[in-house]
């Protein structure tokens, strides 16, 4: 494959290896070309580390989140071992550096997820790793999509490689902050607990952005605590075993929102986080009640809906199925008014939302069943504030003809004589003049029926 390959530049060196970048003659794609320095080619523990390393590739070809092995080889004449794998455009410390302020929650566990498989894959299969760190996870970005590989498999530290990675070179600096205790002090010695040790300091790393070396409390603390102990023994047993903690506290994160069956109003009212209009929705079709109707439900809904322009914009992104809302709205209403135990000047606050809905949502049935909500609180509790905004209502061109017949008769049947005096000076539609008064007549027609029956006058019409 070399020949087909073209040099491009040198892009970085650690101890006994240089990594230089060469790119395709045809198809242009950029590949990494690692090669052993001619110094330590003649040293046999130099030698053996890197033919150990292309094995270990070769080996854990199958796992997508290992660096792949493209081609290798050996010319013993020019002092040569080598092997060449896929370019990439950021090692982990250089992409969480220049992205840190920008990663979500979700990337960093991506970032931790694709890790963790790679080390797994390998931990199945008896291979440690014994150099985790973000300067050995390479990051690749190709066509939007975004994945990470672990690479430097297999690498047994010695004291001049320790040496190496706490000097100034821009690959080696920071490592030994990633090196468990164990292996500082016997450097071949590295154990399951030895790996899972620099893993635990990586996830520090790829949540917090921080250098692991005076880790502070975050959300997976308890995941890294345990997997950092200074004592071996303490550590996680098994990779199988840092994994599950690792998924349920990942869990606990991601889905950290409440099933809606145990969410209120009240509790979307009181935060101070600003409100996804979709989710705001699921809640107030979902209505849940768990103490009062109104200081669950319905004092929320005013509180949300008093800011300016909220309910405007809340319907603009719901559109048609706003009425879902208004139906659980209204059955609400119905509820709390046949209740004692909350402050009837809310009336009020309830009339207001109630015109806000029906003169902004373009729905016959939405405003037919404001209307008659607005009709119901005005003149049942008679509360003159929203006869007010009734009338307001009548004499506006809110009110399309189609819905006129069904509020006239809704008025028709309201059982309760209601003085044309309320509308004096609003041209309201001759229809609902007529129910009204024919609605009076009906009224008086039962109240007489019942005082003759009775004995006993109807509190009078209003």
């Amino acid at each position: 494959m070399m020949d087909d390959l073209v040099y491009v530049s040198l892009k970085g060196e650690g101890y006994f290896c240089k990594v230089k970048m060469y790119r395709h003659k045809k198809n242009g794609r950029e590949f990494a070309f690692k090669e052993l320095k001619k110094e330590h080619y003649s040293k046999p523990e130099y030698h053996y580390r890197l033919t150990r390393e292309i094995k270990i590739l070769k080996d854990l070809e199958d796992c997508e989140n290992v660096v792949s092995l493209v081609d290798f080889g050996e010319n013993k004449d020019k002092m040569s071992l080598w092997y060449v794998m896929p370019f990439a455009q950021y090692n982990l410390f250089e992409y969480i550096r220049k992205n840190n302020a920008t990663l979500l929650p979700e990337n960093r566990f991506s970032i931790i997820d694709q890790v963790l498989a790679a080390i797994k894959f390998a931990h199945q299969r008896d291979i440690l790793h014994r150099d985790i760190s973000p300067n050995n996870v390479l990051v690749y970005l190709e066509n939007e999509m975004f994945s990470v590989k672990v690479a430097d498999f297999g690498l047994g530290k010695d004291a001049e490689s320790i040496s190496f990675y706490t000097a100034s070179s821009a690959s080696g600096y920071g490592q030994i902050l990633y090196v468990a205790p164990e292996q500082r002090q016997k450097l071949k010695d590295a154990t399951i607990q030895s790996d899972i040790y620099s893993l635990g300091k990586l996830v520090y790393f790829i949540y917090t952005g921080r250098d692991p070396d005076n880790m502070k409390s975050f959300e997976l603390y308890p995941l890294v605590s345990k997997a950092t102990d200074e004592n071996p023994e303490r550590r996680y047993e098994n990779i199988v075993e840092f994994e599950k903690h690792y998924v349920i506290l990942k869990q606990l994160q991601l889905n950290s929102s409440i099933p809606l069956e145990y969410i209120t109003l009240l509790e979307v009212a009181e935060t101070t986080e600003p409100i996804d209009f979709n989710y705001l929705h699921k809640v107030l079709v979902q209505g849940n009640v768990f103490n009062h109707v109104y200081t669950d439900y319905l004092a929320p809904v005013v509180k949300i809906f008093k800011k300016v322009d909220y309910f405007a914009s809340y319907y603009a992104t719901l559109g048609v199925a706003t009425i879902e809302f208004v139906r659980t709205l209204c059955d609400r209403l119905e509820e709390c008014l046949d209740t004692l135990g909350w402050p009837f000047n809310a009336a009020t606050d309830f009339g207001i939302l109630l015109k806000k809905i029906l003169v902004t949502v373009q729905d016959d049935e939405v405003r037919f069943l404001c209307f008659k909500q607005l009709w119901k609180i005005a003149f049942e509790m008679d509360q003159w504030s929203v006869q007010r905004l009734l009338v307001e209502v009548l004499g506006g061109k809110y009110l399309s003809t189609a819905i006129l017949p069904s509020i006239a008769e809704y008025i028709l049947n309201f059982e309760m004589e209601i003085s044309l005096d309320r509308f004096q000076g609003t041209l309201i539609p001759t229809i609902i003049k007529r129910a009204i008064i024919d609605g009076n007549a009906i009224a008086k027609a039962k109240a007489d029926a019942r005082k003759a029956a009775t004995g006993f006058d109807d509190v009078d019409g209003i």
